[in-house]
């Protein structure tokens, strides 16, 4: 592919109704030459809807995937400084709960349908520097260090007491 005449357009659209408190996205894509608005497509589609409860907030966000045909359903309940996610598919179902413990540090341990349980911890280092750590037993732990516009992601597989496969990723974010 010549990166100077890209064959492809990515595009995403949001919109927000603040009264109704109602958000949507559509991600999707079309051939740079296109010549008809039918050869674009629309791969992803979701909407948030926002309610205030005695204080708290609860946020209902169906999402679909129409590129490999799947949906699920994410729905918070966030009060003070709990908050809990339900992540729901046909095939799936995930609950995390986040305590923060104080203006610096949060938990979150989230279990499968599957019994699949993981634990992170997240940690704010100042503006914007944060570490979130994530165990996942018997398969990885997991850290993602973000410092201003540098992230660095490193991934220890869980290989008995073999460190061979670890990964480290490091990427600046740069605007333009």
């Amino acid at each position: 592919m010549d990166v100077q005449r890209p064959t492809r357009l990515d595009f995403e659209l949001t919109g927000e109704d603040a009264e109704s408190d109602v958000q949507f996205r559509l991600l999707g894509r079309a051939p740079t030459q296109f010549k008809r608005l039918s050869q674009a497509r629309v791969g992803f589609v979701e909407v948030k809807k926002g309610f205030d409860n005695d204080g708290n907030r609860v946020t209902v966000n169906p999402r679909y995937n129409l590129d490999y045909d799947r949906a699920d359903v994410v729905v918070t309940y966030d009060a003070d400084d709990t908050l809990i996610k339900v992540t729901a598919s046909q095939d799936d179902q995930i609950v995390t709960i986040s305590q923060k413990l104080n203006d610096e540090n949060m938990i979150s341990p989230t279990i499968g349908r599957d019994g699949s349980l993981s634990l992170a911890w997240d940690r704010r280092l100042g503006e914007e520097n944060t570490v979130r750590t994530t165990l996942n037993p018997n398969r990885s732990v997991d850290v993602e260090w973000r410092d201003a516009a540098w992230t660095a992601n490193v991934n220890f597989p869980m290989d008995e007491k073999d460190l061979s496969g670890a990964t480290v990723h490091i990427k600046r974010d740069i605007k333009f």
